[in-house]
């Protein structure tokens, strides 16, 4: 186990968490006040809100091994990076305009079509400005941001509604942070890579197969790990008021911002495995007790609990496919990995929703967490025959 490195992450890390942070203050501007906002309009509301994102995740992952491909040929990365925060920042506002089921279909592919083009080239850029003992400080910090901005946007969001206005007015609003983080991103200087890091034409590194050992396990939690959009139906469900929904969202980004960093900072003393593996045993853990309590107070308590997942594990995934793959490899690991993830959302989405339409919300819930739990213990069977072999 590398130690840990200390003293201040690196100006282009610091400034790709500041973009994050502005593109998830637009983001969840809207997204708490969408599933309130497609079921005031549309029949079969947990149908449609589970096959848009399944949808806009599949679109996305169609892109993010090609992006992580043309990461590791490029020079340079921050325009790939540009072009991804670029179109999602234009697609997102026009949820406003939504009159037809597949309207809020094609607007969500189109934010997510943003995002597949920049997730690989810009974790690419995070896993070469740092060394191996703050990885898991650098992602984690980078989660972190994102959750903030979450938060902050579920802030905004509530206060505007407070204020008056309706939700198309809020979706509209939401184009402002998101062009306040494409200026952010022209100043974000990323840093000089050695020659043998750049690959050249067909003669690239190629990605080790071993990276498949701990992908399998990863892919098989991602068809667990449904949309949090299915926590605020499940407070609709349970009578919660719409006014309560972007409060919910708020604390539940609070929790994961807060614990975000520290999370990282343990999983660089402690190891990224066993940091994953606490996550994913919180999230079977949440989804279990999701199935089985009653009650607004219930739902928020377990929701809070829920946060700890994120916070532990999203950041630690990154830090410990980083130290599988030699860095010639690490965009399209990242490709791989973003992509196959993205590819699982879309059946999570759909899966969860159609259970959840047929039999109901506690059926899905408790599916997917003894699924989550059957992954944990499949990463704890396959990650030694991932490890390359000097380790």
């Amino acid at each position: 186990m590398a130690r840990a490195a200390t003293g201040r992450l690196p100006r282009a890390v610091v400034l790709l968490g500041v973009v994050s942070l502005l593109t998830d203050v637009s983001s969840e501007m809207i997204f708490p006040l969408l599933p309130v906002f497609l079921a005031a309009r549309f029949p079969a509301a947990p149908l449609l809100l589970g096959a848009m994102e399944g949808l806009s995740d599949l679109v996305s992952a169609l892109l993010k091994y090609r992006s992580g491909l043309w990461s590791d040929q490029a020079r340079r990365l921050k325009p790939l990076v540009l072009v991804g925060y670029g179109v999602s920042s234009l697609a997102r506002p026009l949820m406003a305009f939504v009159t037809l089921a597949w309207h809020p279909l094609v607007i969500r592919a189109l934010d997510r079509v943003g995002k597949g083009v920049r997730s690989s080239p810009r974790d690419a850029i995070i896993a070469h400005s740092v060394p191996e003992g703050a990885r898991g400080r650098a992602f984690g910090f980078h989660r972190g941001m994102d959750h903030a901005g979450a938060a902050a946007g579920s802030l905004v969001a509530m206060g505007l509604v407070a204020v008056g206005l309706r939700a198309e007015q809020v979706f509209l609003a939401a184009a402002v942070p998101g062009f306040l983080a494409l200026l952010c991103l022209f100043v974000v200087k990323e840093p000089e890579r050695a020659p043998e890091t750049v690959g050249r034409g067909t003669a690239l590194v190629p990605v080790p197969r071993r990276l498949g050992y701990y992908l399998v396990p990863v892919v098989l939690f991602g068809v667990a790990n449904s949309t949090d959009a299915f926590l605020l139906l499940k407070l609709t469900e349970e009578g919660a008021p719409a006014a309560l929904l972007p409060m919910a969202w708020l604390m539940l980004h609070v929790v994961k911002a807060a614990v975000s960093y520290p999370a990282g900072w343990l999983a660089d003393r402690l190891g990224s495995s066993r940091v994953v593996l606490a996550g994913w045993g919180l999230y079977a853990l949440s989804y279990v007790a999701l199935s089985q309590v009653r009650g607004i107070p219930g739902t928020l308590a377990v929701m809070a609990f829920y946060g700890l997942y994120h916070a532990l594990a999203e950041g630690a995934e990154k830090s410990l496919l980083t130290s599988l793959v030699p860095p010639a490899a690490r965009g399209r690991a990242f490709g791989l990995y973003n992509g196959l993830t993205g590819g699982a959302s879309l059946a999570a989405g759909l899966l969860f929703g159609a259970v959840w339409t047929r039999w109901g919300s506690a059926p899905a819930f408790l599916s997917a967490g003894l699924l989550a739990a059957v992954s944990a213990v499949l990463l704890v069977v396959l990650l030694p025959r991932a490890r390359p072999t000097a380790a």
